[in-house]
């Protein structure tokens, strides 16, 4: 069957308060613009404690082939949701007999749109008819069933948030936490970790989550994390390039020969700042001062004042090395180093790493290492050298801090480091209280 929503249909934007402010179509509201547009469900249990899910069929925009709430649908502009709760139901189950119970309202956030979701509940034990034109078949699921399900990318991130939201608020899910530390963890402005985020991680850890770093920063210049030394299970350092959990070594990923000196004598030759990290050491070229005024002065980074001396940095194996090069020339300079990619964090320079090392590649080899599936992960960053671990990882989140890039990518955006971000994300996914 060749179907497909109707990216015409009208709906209404609404505020939080669901007040209608204005109007938009389907497709603008699925299309990243994160208009935030009412929708209603309604979770179906029988008299067992049993809970209908609909199977989305192959078509749908959002999420196809998956299972999901018994109903889901938006208001239609000027339908009140009581309305719209049951025109849906009688379109999608074929249901007309049943007395919803309102549960609450909350504003779901995805990568790709923003909905106030108006939650109900019914107990029925009668006839379920599911539309063959709008649904793949549906049935009832044990609770067990469901909780086996989750994390496994069988039923929508939607119904899993919340169904733990509504029904499940007594167990909190564990996951692997993936943290960046500049404008994650660490607050630009105090150079410290807040106290809201100490307290959330210590609840996620004492739930049986756990929590890895993944970073640009070597590990000679992870100084800033003594607070939450003894929550952290494991590090993805210098972008992927090296991961390790105590002493033992996950994955180690160095730079090419070739592509070292390219970069080195293309520094030397053009005169901009670099920085050289070796397996051990780091090296420092700053003839421009920028490492200094962005390093030591900005990010609060005194460990460059012991670096080596670049020959013996480059004895060693190289995993990653900082240009401050504007973007316009990033690609100029790696269109040279073939066997490396890049990733940009900061406007004035790029963080290069050798070819499969990434903060998403990170997770997946700390996750072979570790015995968990990258499903059931969650990954916290606010910048571009970020993009791969929001995009591997089970739900990749955003800081409200984070670069405009990396929220238009991510499942979810939280409030920015300053403003207890991490934490507000870690209730939202029932991770703590």
């Amino acid at each position: 069957m060749n179907m497909k929503d109707n990216q015409n249909e009208i709906f209404p934007v609404v505020n939080e308060d669901g007040n209608v402010i204005g109007s938009a179509t389907r497709g603008e509201c699925h299309g990243g613009s994160r208009l935030l547009h009412p929708v209603v469900h309604l979770h179906v249990f029988n008299s067992a404690g049993d809970l209908y899910l609909q199977k989305r069929p192959e078509w749908k925009d959002i999420q196809p082939g998956k299972w999901d709430t018994a109903v889901g649908g938006h208001i239609d502009y000027g339908e009140m949701p009581e309305d719209a709760l049951r025109r849906e139901v009688r379109e999608e189950l074929g249901i007309t007999d049943f007395t919803p119970e309102f549960v609450t309202k909350y504003v779901f956030e995805s990568r790709r749109e923003r909905e106030l979701v108006y939650v109900h509940r019914c107990i029925y034990d009668g006839p379920i008819h599911p539309s063959a034109s709008e649904l793949d078949g549906g049935r009832f699921w044990t609770l067990q069933e469901i909780h086996e399900a989750m994390g496994k990318d069988i039923l929508t991130p939607n119904f899993e948030s919340e169904y733990k939201r509504c029904f499940d608020k007594g167990a909190k899910n564990k996951y692997a936490l993936f943290f960046d530390i500049d404008g994650t963890l660490v607050s630009f402005k105090t150079h410290e970790i807040p106290l809201s985020t100490i307290h959330a991680l210590t609840q996620a850890k004492a739930n049986g989550s756990r929590v890895y770093i993944a970073t640009g920063r070597p590990p000679v210049i992870i100084t800033n994390l003594g607070s939450i030394a003894s929550l952290i299970d494991g590090y993805i350092t210098t972008n992927g390039a090296l991961c390790y959990v105590g002493n033992e070594m996950v994955c180690c990923q160095p730079i090419p020969k070739e592509d070292i000196m390219t970069c080195v004598e293309d520094a030397k030759a053009k005169g901009y700042s670099l920085i050289v990290v070796g397996r051990k050491d780091v090296a420092v070229l700053d003839p421009t001062g920028d490492v200094d005024r962005i390093f030591r002065q900005m990010l609060a980074v005194r460990e460059f004042n012991q670096a080596s001396p670049l020959e013996e940095v480059l004895q060693q194996d190289v995993l990653q090395l900082t240009p401050f090069v504007p973007a316009a020339y990033e690609s100029d300079l790696l269109a040279r180093m073939p066997h490396c990619v890049s990733g940009r964090w900061h406007p004035e320079f790029t963080d290069i790493t050798a070819n499969g090392a990434d903060k998403g590649k990170g997770i997946i080899a700390m996750a072979r290492h570790e015995g968990f599936e990258p499903c059931n992960t969650i990954a916290f960053g606010d910048g571009g050298n970020d993009t791969s671990m929001i995009l591997q990882a089970g739900i990749g989140i955003a800081m409200g801090n984070a670069i405009d890039g990396l929220k238009q990518q991510a499942d979810y955006i939280t409030t920015s480091v300053d403003d207890d971000g991490i934490l507000h994300a870690l209730r939202h996914f029932n991770v703590i209280d």
